[in-house]
């Protein structure tokens, strides 16, 4: 597994109201050093968005172009983060790239379309969630967990069976600080969805606290990694009173760069 970054590109046409659409995605691995970009070639939401013209459309088009092949000239120049940074914040038309975020990558095509199809793509954040947690998990947070991985003080369990229930349970993350916790990103919709979703991760939980798995006492640790207005209520109305009576903790968005910290410094 190598470390790498990655940076979406947006069409921006209006700096004022800086609304965007992801147009295109850079991928940076840092050793062995490889750069990929992919440029999208749906435009449904560019011209949903901003009611993009004909002729405005044709110049959108000539200037993805021309960023792709200008992001490959410079490819062997970009070889960190800051790299990348610095490419970004010399870009001064439409398209834009944000900052770079940390990615795991095992083979980087694969990587790409993975991460292509994820953020450009339309793909919903809770489907993200479920099939590539680490493209949703805070930055901190995200950043901690890589470097656990490679220190081998952060797993990945896969799929467990949740005692008695015998209901399987994806788990994309674990450690150890006296019990087995078991980390699961999720998004919670902003309807009354996310408290029959609360329900069953909090009957898991406690099934998982009171039955020790392979002979280890384990807790689930569900990570809020989205909260809209409508989410944060549904939350605070429906899941976090669950989860306080079950006793399966919750990270919510504005805790995950303390968690980082407790988790960077209790894993072992």
């Amino acid at each position: 597994m190598a470390k790498g970054f990655y940076s979406v590109i947006q069409y921006c046409p209006d700096r004022f109201r800086a609304e965007a659409v992801n147009v295109g995605l850079v991928l940076l691995c840092v050793d062995p050093h490889k750069v990929r970009v992919k440029m999208t070639g749906n435009f449904e939401r560019v011209k949903k968005l901003f009611g993009t013209s004909k002729t405005d459309l044709k110049t959108l088009k000539v200037a993805i172009e021309g960023m792709k092949c200008r992001i490959e000239s410079v490819a062997s120049e970009l070889k960190t983060s800051d790299d990348l940074s610095s490419f970004a914040a010399s870009r001064a038309n439409d398209l834009r790239l944000t900052e770079p975020r940390l990615a795991k990558l095992d083979e980087i095509d694969e990587d790409l379309n993975r991460l292509f199809l994820g953020l450009v793509e339309v793909r919903s954040t809770a489907a993200l969630a479920s099939e590539s947690p680490a493209e949703v998990l805070p930055p901190r947070l995200g950043e901690v967990f890589f470097r656990l991985q490679q220190q081998h003080k952060i797993w990945k369990p896969g799929t467990i069976t949740v005692p008695v229930y015998k209901r399987k349970l994806e788990i994309p993350y674990a450690y150890k600080n006296g019990v087995v916790n078991l980390i699961k990103p999720h998004v919670f919709p902003s309807s009354r969805r996310a408290e029959t979703q609360a329900a069953e991760f909090a009957i898991n939980g406690d099934l998982i606290q009171k039955h020790p798995i392979d002979g280890e006492r384990q807790k689930l640790i569900i990570v809020s990694t989205q909260e809209t207005v409508e989410q944060a209520a549904e939350i605070d109305e429906h899941v976090e009173p669950l989860f306080k009576e079950y006793g399966v903790r919750l990270i919510r968005p504005q805790d995950a760069d303390a968690f980082a910290s407790e988790v960077e410094q209790s894993a072992h």
